[in-house]
């Protein structure tokens, strides 16, 4: 590949939400890759697009490209009802109430 040939940011029709956050990440890593590093985010997303890979292994291939050292993590949210909510902010308040 010659210096004047630069690898270009891929651009996609909207397709889902799951593609649309996965492309946000890729392009956020783009920037701070060098240019083989840009050509296997491209063949990664191009890939994904076209459904030939999942998108554990998408990410996967990301965190191989660009300075993150760390692997992907999903955090789980923990949440309650708003029954369940209402009744611990009452016993706390309670409590703070009679100490």
């Amino acid at each position: 590949m010659s210096m004047s040939e630069q690898i270009e940011k891929l651009t996609f029709e909207d397709k889902d939400f799951k593609f649309m956050a996965a492309y946000n990440a890729y392009s956020d890593h783009f920037e701070g890759v060098d240019e083989e590093g840009r050509a296997n985010l491209n063949e990664a997303i191009t890939k994904l697009h076209k459904e030939e890979i999942t998108y554990p292994e998408f990410y996967e291939a990301l965190n191989t490209e660009g300075d993150s050292n760390r692997p992907f993590h999903r955090s789980r949210i923990m949440g309650s009802r708003k029954f369940a909510y209402r009744k611990s902010e009452r016993k706390i308040d309670r409590i703070r109430r009679h100490k």
